[in-house]
């Protein structure tokens, strides 16, 4: 039944319009998916629910079921040539009134779209030649509100990331600068996946701490480009398939660790929980960071 008394959500202003940017396996398409699926949400948890805009959206949660809930591991995103034959997703994310003090009755409600490249881009950057057509990559890049770079944070290529977002600050200079964009409005968010791992779990309350620590060189590349466009940028930590028991332990199966960072599936789908993924989302289109989007 229909609740006719359900008040209908408060949009909050901003730009939706991202694009996620990381290496191979990082867990982009499985940040979206789970995201998308939003599995065993806390009762306490400020956020109402995440849902698909339009079908090819959908296909985000279908990813969730069909691959993730059966134990399986992520294909890698196709590195095709044009870049706008990739998928421009969009979810919808409430947030429960209690979110925002003042309001009242009323869910908020933000939008997010983005499309993610495959991790080709990266070795692209550095001077490789995978076949996609970077310059058209980085015009679709410009286009966006932000970007959301997503490492995994138990890789140790910490000169190449380096290397590869130098690159990508000096391209995007020159064509945000050639549309007359505003570079102090354009925000970055710079998440660090697999944080269910220790060597990431860890550090999970000091993450300045562990940037410092795991990636001296990309943080101090990352601060260079934020200073010289004086725009926001802010850290974060997120996990695609949580924890599970008590004491928590990763909730995932590793199949290998290599430089480039660990690969893992689901371990008890019954007790999946992601947790960060929206925090970051909210940080790019709002401006605002809240704590309570950050607790794992």
């Amino acid at each position: 039944m229909i609740n006719a008394f359900r008040r209908i959500p408060r949009d909050l202003p901003g730009n939706p319009d991202i694009r996620i940017i990381g290496p191979q396996s990082s867990g982009k398409t499985t940040f979206m998916a789970s995201l998308a699926r939003w599995p065993n949400a806390k009762l306490d948890s400020p956020i109402q629910s995440v849902n698909p805009f339009d079908d090819e959206s959908g296909r985000l949660i279908a990813i969730a079921q069909d691959i993730l809930e059966n134990g399986l591991s992520m294909a890698p995103t196709r590195p095709d040539e044009d870049v706008h034959s990739l998928p421009l997703y969009t979810l919808l994310i409430e947030l429960k009134p209690a979110f925002q003090i003042g309001n009242i009755g009323n869910n908020l409600r933000f939008q997010v779209s983005c499309r993610e490249y495959s991790g080709e881009i990266i070795k692209d950057l550095r001077g490789g030649s995978s076949g996609i057509n970077l310059s058209d990559y980085l015009d679709d890049c410009a286009d966006s509100s932000g970007l959301l770079l997503l490492v995994d944070g138990t890789s140790r290529e910490d000169n190449h990331y380096a290397q590869a977002f130098a690159t990508l600050q000096t391209e995007l200079n020159v064509r945000l600068i050639g549309r007359n964009k505003n570079l102090r409005q354009y925000r970055i968010a710079v998440v660090f996946s697999k944080a269910e791992q220790a060597q990431v779990w860890i550090h999970r309350y000091d993450i300045q701490k562990f940037t410092n620590r795991r990636f001296p060189k990309t943080k101090e590349t990352l601060n260079k480009w934020s200073k010289t466009w004086r725009c926001p940028m802010n850290y974060f930590f997120c996990s695609a398939f949580g924890m599970k028991g008590s004491p928590a332990t990763p909730n995932v199966k590793v199949q290998s660790r290599e430089s480039g960072g660990t690969y893992a599936v689901i371990d008890n789908t019954s007790v999946w929980r992601p947790f960060g993924l929206v925090a970051p989302i909210y940080w790019l289109h709002t401006g605002k960071d809240d704590q309570r989007l950050r607790d794992l």
